[in-house]
């Protein structure tokens, strides 16, 4: 299966229904429900989950059908981005299906699923809504155990929540026991590089008490220090957060890439690249750290597009460059995000979706998750990965951006 392709005016109007709430519905469903209630659209403002952006969308769509031009931007939601990021790192399928990496004839919604299969499992967790449910399950993929407990408590009920996640997402659970192992407890920081060259530098930071006296009595003064900790929780998430960054930076540059540099360097890739003259400015410096990124991880970050020239891309592999080029957009637009969710003009749509697409894809092919953890234990890491065939399905998601 194909992903689905729809026109910018069809895109605002699944941009109203997201907005009415309905964005967890099939795409089909989305544009039906437009179609029946298109002549009630402003009645329906006060009924909506998200009632100022309905109604500019509804405004923005009066505009478009009275020939005039818009500048409104319709917005795309990754489906628990998280999920999907350790989903691709991992190989793992069954979290994949989870969270709309690859498709399963539906638009899924995660929380839902792991929430339905506890309901199935046990009937105690019907006391627990779906929304308390989520919480559990957003922080838990972060290796936090304090709102699972406060949910859950401390029985048979978290055991199943746990079983769970196992169940339906072995590999990226399993990911979460393996940071917690990797722990250094004689480090002040954990370090790594990003294959676009980011270097994400995270404090270990611990919470120190010091008794002070003040008019003849003793009080517990608390503040931070630098300083290593025995054990800590956060190596997960912070991975997973970097990858999520990089895939905001990733989107934006190449959604909006500069058509005049993108056109000269193809014209020096048909023109027969020459070898590399040598290393001596910071341009050349950059792309053979980028390149040596790339060796490393497996993923090649379009930021070396910026910095090639005549006097250094021979480097590099042209034919890489050249399918690095060819999977831009065929127009440049631009894409404003907020964490997981983007937003562009309606007719760049298909595009923005095959770019997220992309890049997922492009991860879990790469090694970039034994790249992050042999810099974290200072050493080469073999890691297999669950499903290696899994990359290939995600260039077809249907509802990964939603």
């Amino acid at each position: 299966m194909t992903m689905q392709t729809f026109t910018g005016l069809e895109y605002l109007k699944i941009d109203i229904a997201n907005n009415y709430g309905l964005d967890k519905k099939t795409w089909d469903y989305r544009l039906n429900w437009f179609e029946q209630n298109q002549h009630q659209l402003l009645n329906l403002v006060p009924d909506a989950k998200e009632p100022a952006l309905y109604y500019a969308g509804v405004k923005a769509l009066k505009e478009v059908l009275a020939g005039q031009p818009i500048g409104y931007m319709v917005s795309l939601d990754a489906t628990s981005s998280g999920i999907q990021i350790l989903a691709a790192l991992t190989g793992d399928r069954k979290a994949a299906i989870l969270c709309n990496l690859v498709d399963s004839n539906d638009r899924q919604d995660a929380y839902t699923l792991i929430y339905e299969y506890m309901l199935y499992h046990t009937n105690e967790v019907a006391k627990i809504g779906r929304d308390q449910c989520k919480d559990a399950i957003m922080t838990a993929y972060y290796s936090s155990t304090a709102m699972p407990k406060l949910i859950f408590g401390e029985g048979k009920l978290l055991e199943m929540f746990y079983e769970t996640l196992r169940t339906l997402s072995p590999a990226a659970w399993e990911l979460n026991d393996t940071m917690l192992a990797m722990w250094n407890p004689e480090a002040y920081s954990h370090d790594w590089v990003l294959p676009d060259n980011f270097h994400v530098h995270i404090k270990v930071v611990d919470q120190v008490k010091q008794s002070v006296n003040f008019l003849n009595k003793p009080y517990d003064v608390f503040f931070k220090v630098n300083k290593p900790m025995e054990s800590g929780r956060s190596l997960g998430a912070n991975t997973t957060h970097s990858v999520d960054g990089m895939v905001v930076r990733e989107m934006t540059a190449r959604c909006g890439y500069d058509p005049k540099l993108v056109s000269e360097l193809n014209e020096l890739l048909l023109s027969g690249a020459p070898m590399g003259t040598g290393i001596s400015t910071d341009a050349d410096r950059m792309v053979m750290q980028l390149w040596k990124n790339y060796q490393r991880s497996g993923y090649l970050s379009v930021r070396i597009l910026s910095f090639l020239n005549q006097g250094n891309i021979g480097h590099v592999d042209i034919f890489t460059i050249t399918k690095l080029i060819q999977s831009l957009p065929r127009k440049p637009f631009t894409v404003v995000s907020i964490h997981d969710c983007f937003r562009c003009l309606p007719h760049y749509a298909n595009d923005l979706r095959k770019q997220y697409n992309l890049q997922l894809h492009l991860i879990a092919k790469s090694n970039l998750l034994q790249d992050i953890m042999s810099q974290l234990m200072n050493k080469n890491i073999k890691i297999n990965k669950l499903d290696p065939t899994l990359a290939d399905d995600i260039l077809d998601a249907n509802y990964a951006l939603s």
